[in-house]
């Protein structure tokens, strides 16, 4: 069986204030991001993408960075290709650019599909819909992303498309969202108990429930990386 989550933490006051208040700084090695996908892209936009009009240079694509981090919504405007490259310059920021020092750790290194499933399950949850339940957002909705991540059809759940479009690889938790997610899943504890799906309860018991507790001691921010 292989794991379906990575379970990552950020510093919540390091990463608000990069949304809130970048440094120069930290400006410059976002905007080098975006050119260095902008570049892998080769260029192809949907018409009306506003990546499309965006430079080629860091320099320039400085400014145009802080405005898309004051935004309510950061892909809301943006097609699925555009989805998918601010998704990746937010992704690969956090995880990898120390100029952004947003205070990144790994909390857990793999959480099966089967113990999310069995909570979404077992709570009613919709798979990859979001709705009241703070753990409907597991793995599924980034930061500032205020849409329904797209239905998962039969075609699509096998790699041969289906019209589904963009569907993030990541997801981000405040403290708060991450305190109801643990009382969401301390309330479907007797369903890891009884499942026949081996290792899910060890699963649960030692790995899931240990990460979250630790990131909510520590007031961070939840980080979650789709491993397909």
């Amino acid at each position: 069986m292989s794991a379906g989550y990575i379970i990552y933490s950020l510093d919540w006051d390091k990463f608000r204030n990069l949304v809130d208040k970048p440094t120069p700084e930290q400006l410059s090695a976002l905007a080098k991001l975006v050119e260095s996908q902008l570049e892998e892209a080769g260029g192809e936009w949907s018409e009306g993408d506003p990546i499309a009009q965006w430079p080629g240079d860091a320099a320039s694509l400085t400014a145009i960075v802080a405005h898309r981090l004051a935004l309510p919504d950061w892909y809301g405007d943006l097609s699925d290709d555009g989805k998918h490259l601010w998704e990746s310059v937010i992704f690969l920021g956090c995880m990898r650019c120390e100029d952004l020092d947003v205070g990144f750790d790994v909390e857990n290194d793999g959480i099966y599909w089967d113990v999310i499933e069995i909570a979404w399950k077992r709570l009613g949850v919709k798979p990859y819909r979001v709705d009241g339940n703070a753990i409907s957002t597991f793995g599924v909705r980034p930061f500032r992303y205020t849409q329904a991540p797209p239905k998962r059809s039969f075609l699509s759940a096998l790699g041969l498309g289906g019209g589904d479009g963009w569907r993030a690889m990541h997801s981000m938790h405040p403290p708060d969202e991450v305190r109801r997610m643990k009382t969401e899943l301390e309330s479907v504890r007797s369903a890891m108990e009884t499942t026949k799906i081996d290792d899910v309860l060890r699963q649960y018991e030692e790995d899931l429930m240990p990460a979250l507790e630790s990131v909510i001691e520590q007031g961070r921010m939840l980080f979650i990386q789709v491993d397909t």
